[in-house]
């Protein structure tokens, strides 16, 4: 598969970094290869090469390219938490709560697709990152336990009938991410915001209808 070529803009847009800085270049390029083979099909000199620097220069921004792939999937994933967590705390009916998720899931995912696409197919690459398994780890939040918290309050204020809350908010999300995963393997075409009226719908069935 050949590398499609990024340009100037988004060449120099950073995940963590200020955009136009070495580290934004390294983010980015990293990003595009991660997306494409996989973290462990990519060594540093190709992206060093996609930068135009040595592989000494990445060294001075990531330790190693485990710390970079890490990053790179911390940055996303505690984005993606982050705007779950903000819907659930709008002053808003619950309804256009998950109006609200919907929309902005889908238009994050829109605004940087490499990065939202390598969390959806590469989190399995991190199974340690998030288990809290390790004394060295501590559990992280993720978005499906941000909207159980969510869903757990529409419970409290009899908005949807109780039921196994971490189940359905797999289900939420995943109406969103199923289809993000058809995008991601080109069975569907477009912007996910396009189809964000048919995920409100179907979630709002899925919350309603059981």
């Amino acid at each position: 598969m050949v590398v499609e070529t990024l340009n100037l803009g988004e060449m120099n847009r950073g995940v963590s970094a200020p955009d136009g800085s070495t580290k934004a270049r390294i983010e980015r390029s990293a990003l595009v290869l991660f997306v494409e083979r996989g973290v462990d099909g990519v060594a540093v000199r190709e992206i060093a090469a996609r930068v135009g620097i040595t592989d000494a220069a990445i060294y001075r921004h990531f330790k190693s390219k485990s710390e970079l792939a890490e990053s790179l999937m911390l940055a996303i994933h505690e984005r993606l938490t982050e705007l779950v967590r903000d819907i659930g705390a709008q002053d808003v009916s619950f309804r256009e709560k998950i109006t609200n998720l919907v929309n902005d899931y889908c238009a994050l995912a829109d605004d940087d697709w490499d990065l939202f696409s390598y969390h959806l197919l590469h989190l399995h690459h991190f199974p340690e990152l998030f288990a809290g398994d390790s004394p060295k780890r501590t559990r992280r939040a993720g978005p499906i336990s941000a909207c159980a918290d969510m869903l757990d309050a529409a419970v409290d204020e009899g908005e949807i009938a109780p039921g196994n809350i971490a189940l359905l908010a797999s289900m939420v999300l995943g109406i969103v991410l199923q289809a993000a995963s058809a995008k991601a393997h080109i069975r569907l075409r477009g912007p996910l915001s396009i189809y964000a009226p048919e995920f409100d719908k179907a979630v709002w069935a899925v919350l309603r209808h059981r």
